[in-house]
């Protein structure tokens, strides 16, 4: 489903231009038209000296009432003003990042994936992507396309390849401040199909999606927030991956500490800092209600499934076939909202509901085995992976809901 727009948010540097404000590269070759140094993207990027690019190519802003129309969408091709050539690769005027050929048709989604270090949030994009591309692709008859070759490479080489091939654990992210490649975003294109009127299948929606996998020391401190990840303020969805090893309620049950994992960034304090971090970005007042949903997830549930109760509907697989069960989805929310106050996680519920108008809990894993200490997965049993994301689709009326 299409609808009108009036901006757009580069997923890369995240700034937001209105839609008809966009530069283009040109695209014949060095020997018709020389390159130059691009010190914009150079910058951007931590380039050092500048790349030598494809002039960039700047067009007219629409002016006047006779120019309206035109800015109402956004340009998909300009001239070279040097070598007059054609090109329709569009650039975001603030970064020079090549933008997607999508951007400006479609609902552009960007989900952030937070949490503190060791909360698994390279393999839950590992298995989470892997997941969208099979099972919820056939359940909710989606199709899920890298949308360049830097997509497709990084995610094989950091997420698929050692995870599922090689079975082994994914090394832990570097800080955005320390590899810059961390700043690079996985894009995708998330189509849904429907029915013609008369028979037929046809593409319904489409979702440009955006993933990122932040280091868990650049929650730490926020001015790193504000610097390295600025596209949590303009997401469209947080998933919060919390461990729940890190609460010492949780963690004082266990009496071989040997197997518990480095004491972390509080929990409370990631909340809270995200929190400030967007009221700041947005100018929201302490009375108003952040409106990005929260999914607040507890990572590696197979670590604590002994703490669960028996008939816990967190140890059977998700209902969500076709359709968002809202039913399955309340069960499990009040299930892990009253868990969290049984460990003693008060602070934590009362800083969400203090900031987010709409937040829900989850529990997952990705591994669905422990490799403390050998790096190996001895079996990959993913359970629940998929239930924030399918929440965040349904938040955005991407898929439907049923009640069973």
């Amino acid at each position: 489903m299409k609808f009108i727009k009036k901006d757009y948010i580069c997923p890369f540097c995240f700034n937001k231009s209105d839609l008809y404000r966009v530069a283009f590269r040109c695209s014949n070759s060095p020997q018709k038209c020389s390159h130059e140094a691009d010190t914009v993207y150079s910058e951007f990027r931590n380039i050092k000296p500048p790349r030598m690019l494809p002039k960039v190519v700047h067009i007219p802003v629409p002016s006047g009432a006779r120019d309206h129309l035109k800015s109402l969408k956004m340009p998909r091709e300009a001239a070279c003003s040097h070598c007059k050539e054609t090109t329709y690769t569009r650039l975001c005027p603030t970064c020079h990042s090549e933008l997607p050929h999508t951007i400006g048709d479609y609902k552009d989604l960007t989900f952030a994936v937070i949490g503190a270090k060791e909360a698994g949030k390279s393999h839950y994009i590992s298995v989470l992507i892997n997941k969208i591309n099979n099972d919820i692709g056939e359940n909710f008859d989606s199709s899920l396309q890298a949308l360049d070759d830097s997509t497709i490479k990084r995610y094989r080489e950091d997420f698929y390849d050692p995870v599922f091939r090689k079975k082994e654990t994914i090394q832990a992210t570097r800080s955005a401040r320390a590899d810059i490649s961390v700043k690079t975003p996985l894009i995708y294109t998330l189509a849904f199909m429907g029915k013609k009127l008369f028979g037929g299948k046809k593409i319904r929606d489409v979702a440009t999606m955006v993933f990122f996998d932040t280091a868990g020391e650049d929650l730490d401190a926020e001015d790193t927030i504000a610097t390295e990840n600025k596209y949590i303020y303009n997401s469209s969805g947080i998933i919060i991956l919390l461990d729940p090893l890190q609460l010492p309620d949780v963690r004082s049950q266990f009496s071989d500490k040997s197997k518990l994992p480095s004491e972390n960034t509080d929990l409370e304090d990631i909340i809270t800092r995200t929190a400030r971090l967007i009221r700041k970005a947005k100018n929201l007042k302490q009375t108003e209600f952040i409106d990005i949903p929260v999914a607040l997830t507890f990572s590696k549930i197979d670590a604590i499934e002994s703490l669960l109760d028996p008939s816990s509907s967190l140890k059977f697989p998700s209902k969500h076939n076709g359709s968002f069960d809202i039913g399955d989805f309340e069960t499990i929310n009040s299930e892990m909202e009253a868990s969290v106050k049984e460990w003693k996680g008060g602070g934590l519920l009362k800083n969400l509901k203090s900031n987010f108008k709409n937040f829900a809990f989850f529990g997952m894993t990705a591994l669905g085995s422990n490799p403390h200490g050998t790096q190996k997965i001895t079996k990959l049993r993913p359970h629940r992976v998929e239930d924030p994301f399918l929440w965040l689709l349904w938040n955005h009326k991407l898929i439907p809901a049923s009640n069973r």
